[in-house]
């Protein structure tokens, strides 16, 4: 399974002490190089775990000018459209974005799209995690923005109401 990751999934899941779950569900995660310079040159949990992360593949665009394009194109940060471009390139079976513009894009060019929250459903329900509440919770006290709907939709997908 090919799953290409934007910086925002990998960063949350760092905060939270969380990154090893991206291992867990897929194995082996691949990044473009720019998604890769913004994480280390972040100031967050990810900015270390990420570079000793052996799971974590570090992939150049063949075809970086797309990248740019897309992002004049969708007014997409450059983390966004690398991510995009490398999952077409790559023909990924997952992208892991946030960003609502990004998400709409990499779905209205056939990819299929998980953000963060919905990735710990997909742990709840393989059976690698338990509990899901309280790593929203943690999102929340970190500075995670999650609407009150889709913290109640969550716990209830989860069976955690």
């Amino acid at each position: 399974m090919i799953i290409v990751s934007n910086t925002t999934p990998l960063s949350e899941l760092a905060k939270v002490g969380k990154l090893e779950l991206l291992r867990e569900l897929f194995g082996t995660i691949f990044i473009s190089q720019e998604v890769y310079d913004e994480v280390i040159q972040g100031k967050h949990p990810a900015t270390s775990s990420v570079p000793s992360a052996k799971w974590i593949e570090v992939v150049t665009l063949g075809s970086p000018i797309k990248a740019l394009e897309l992002q004049t194109a969708f007014k997409l940060d450059l983390g966004e459209a690398a991510t995009i471009v490398l999952a077409e390139e790559l023909k990924a079976d997952r992208v892991l974005l946030d960003e609502r513009l990004g998400r709409r894009v990499a779905q209205g060019r056939n990819l299929p799209v998980t953000g963060t929250i919905g990735l710990l459903l997909v742990a709840k329900n393989k059976g690698i995690l338990v509990e899901i509440k309280p790593i929203l919770e943690e999102f929340l006290i970190k500075g995670k923005r999650i609407s009150p709907y889709l913290y109640q939709e969550v716990l209830e997908m989860a069976g955690e109401n």
